[in-house]
C-alpha cells in the first residue's frame, strides 16, 4: 500500500512537469496564427518603446598644425656627440637575453656596443659607474642599415625593437657638463619580448 501510493506521487509528479502552462510561439509559413495575433502585437509594442533613440551630437573637428620643419628634434643644449678618435667597438655577446660588458673609458672617447636583437621586441640597457654622479650617458642607438636611430638617452632605457638585425649604441659625456668621466663602468643589456 506504502509503495503504491509513493509510485502514484512520483508518477502525478512528473505528469504534472510535463504540462506547459504558458503557450509558445512558434514561426509558421502562412504567418502568426489567429489567436496569438493580438500577443504578438503586445510584444512588439513593448520592444519598440524600450529602445531609446540615439543622439548624434556635433562636434567641431579642430584643424591640427602641422609642426614646422625648420625646428630640429635634438636641441643644442642636449645633443648626440659624434664618435671621437679613440673610439672603441665591443660586441655584447647575449645569453639567456642578457649581457653585462665592464670597459674602462679615457676622457672624451665614446665606447660603441654591438648586438644581434634576433626577435626580441625591446631591449633594456643601464650604465652604471662607481661614482653615481659620473658624466656618462647612452649617446644614441642605431638599427640595422642605419634606419632606426634615437637619443640622447641617460643612464637607463628600454628601446623598442621594430626590426630584426643588429642594433649598436655608444656611451660618452653629456656636452654640457665640463668634466669628462674617465674610469670604468658597467654595461647591462636584456632583451624583452613584452
Amino acid at each position: 500500500m506504502r509503495w503504491t501510493f509513493i509510485i502514484f506521487t512520483l508518477a502525478l509528479f512528473f505528469y504534472s512537469c510535463e504540462n506547459k502552462s504558458t503557450p509558445t510561439i512558434y514561426p509558421s509559413k502562412i504567418g502568426v496564427d489567429s489567436a496569438y495575433q493580438t500577443l504578438a502585437l503586445k510584444n512588439k509594442k513593448i520592444k519598440e518603446e524600450k529602445i531609446p533613440q540615439k543622439k548624434i551630437l556635433k562636434t567641431k573637428v579642430a584643424s591640427l598644425k602641422k609642426p614646422s620643419t625648420s625646428t630640429s628634434a635634438v636641441t643644442t643644449s642636449d645633443r648626440i656627440i659624434p664618435f671621437s678618435k679613440d673610439n672603441t667597438t665591443q660586441n655584447l655577446v647575449i645569453s639567456y637575453a642578457k649581457a653585462n660588458a665592464e670597459v674602462t673609458k679615457i676622457a672624451k672617447q665614446t665606447n660603441t656596443f654591438t648586438f644581434d636583437s634576433d626577435s626580441a621586441k625591446k631591449v633594456w640597457i643601464k650604465i652604471s659607474a662607481q661614482d653615481s654622479t659620473a658624466n656618462i650617458r647612452i649617446n644614441h642607438i642605431k638599427g640595422p642599415g642605419d634606419t632606426i636611430k634615437g637619443g640622447p638617452f641617460g643612464k637607463e632605457t628600454i628601446f623598442n625593437l621594430p626590426a630584426r638585425g643588429i642594433y649598436q649604441f655608444s656611451i660618452s659625456e653629456k656636452p654640457t657638463n665640463k668634466n669628462p668621466y674617465a674610469g670604468k663602468y658597467k654595461v647591462e643589456l636584456k632583451l624583452l619580448w613584452k
